[in-house]
């Protein structure tokens, strides 16, 4: 949510990511930068997913115009949140999104019917439980069709359980266990966010696959705090 320009995607494209996930609820991106980076994103085989920053369906609608895969919507709380993300992001008659803007097809020119179905077939439709209540809710969340992953967000999730950041506690791996239960149950994918491969592994044994491996603020963060520590080291001992 720090970075901005086309370059910092193709250089994720060439560390082999598979999407990139670009995060207009915290991150202060403008619709015109989502939709550069979305472009380069698609120009480089890099699935390009959006965060709106809320239920909304000019936000989800405007994401995907971008010409986004998919979107991640957060804090969704009940079945009918669910439906209503899904509804946003299907065109009739499986939803309501309305057509428009090139930047949908990547700029390819192609028949309406086509561009309507491979759009509701393909689209990603990310859910986030973050919450007490969505994790109440969870079963009947996973359960509305056309919902492809549950995300949990960890500092979120923690903090309503009122364990802030500790993931060890019994109430937040019993909650994850929850959300994978109930993605298991109704043959979705279930997801999380990591600071780094070494996080996501616990995850991954779980039987989580959608894998959210780090930031890009975190990542020039660890580079800087590395080199600053390791200059000075070698300062403080020199002449």
């Amino acid at each position: 949510a720090e970075t901005r320009s086309m370059g910092i995607v193709k250089l994720m494209a060439a560390a082999g990511y598979d999407f990139i996930f670009i995060d207009t609820e915290h991150g202060m991106y403008g619709i015109e930068t989502v939709a550069n980076m979305v472009q380069m994103a698609l120009a480089c085989g890099l699935c390009p997913l959006v965060r709106p920053a809320g239920l909304s369906y000019t936000l989800v609608a405007r994401a995907l115009d971008t010409g986004a895969q998919g979107v991640i919507v957060p804090r969704v709380e009940n079945r009918q949140e669910a439906e209503n993300a899904v509804s946003f992001v299907k065109y009739p008659p499986a939803g309501r999104r309305g057509a428009g803007g090139d930047g949908r097809n990547g700029y390819e020119r192609r028949g309406v019917r086509e561009a309507v179905e491979e759009s509701n077939a393909e689209t990603m439709v990310v859910l986030q439980i973050e919450s007490a209540a969505g994790l109440k809710n969870v079963d009947e969340i996973a359960s509305v069709s056309g919902v492809d992953a549950l995300l949990i967000g960890p500092n979120d999730l923690s903090i309503s359980l009122g364990i802030p950041g500790e993931y060890e506690r019994s109430a937040f791996t019993g909650a994850v266990q929850q959300v994978m239960d109930a993605c298991r149950k109704h043959g979705i994918a279930a997801g999380t966010l990591g600071i780094s491969g070494a996080a996501l592994k616990p995850y991954y044994d779980l039987g989580f696959r959608f894998l959210l491996c780090n930031t890009d603020g975190n990542m020039i963060a660890e580079a800087a705090y590395r080199d600053v520590g390791v200059m000075r080291e070698f300062a403080a001992g020199g002449n």
